[in-house]
């Protein structure tokens, strides 16, 4: 249960950051969709070239995200795995050998 309470923890920091940074994007796209009203000789190549930037940023940052959770994801897996491991079975008598058998 606590790793589960990890991995949302993780998940919704990546979240906030991933939101952070889609509402840097908007911004920095509206200022300078308003420096092109401004002044019509900004260069619309230069406006192309900024939002591919950006669409590359957010797709890494996407990317990041994911393996982020994918890695948890593993860890809580194989952390779960190991606690299996680590009980003892529930038939496992660990007495046995020593317990005698009556003799004929």
């Amino acid at each position: 249960m606590s790793m589960l309470a990890v991995l949302f923890m993780v998940l919704w920091q990546a979240l906030g950051q991933h939101t952070t940074t889609i509402n840097r994007i908007q911004q920095r796209i509206a200022d300078l969709e308003q420096r092109l009203e401004e002044n019509p000789a900004v260069s619309s190549q230069l406006l192309e070239q900024q939002l591919q930037q950006l669409q590359a940023n957010q797709r890494d940052l996407d990317d990041r995200i994911g393996r982020m959770a994918q890695q948890q994801a593993e860890r809580i897996e194989r952390n779960q795995s190991l606690r299996q491991q680590a009980r003892p079975a529930e038939d496992f008598d660990p007495f046995q050998s020593f317990r005698l058998e009556p003799s004929r």
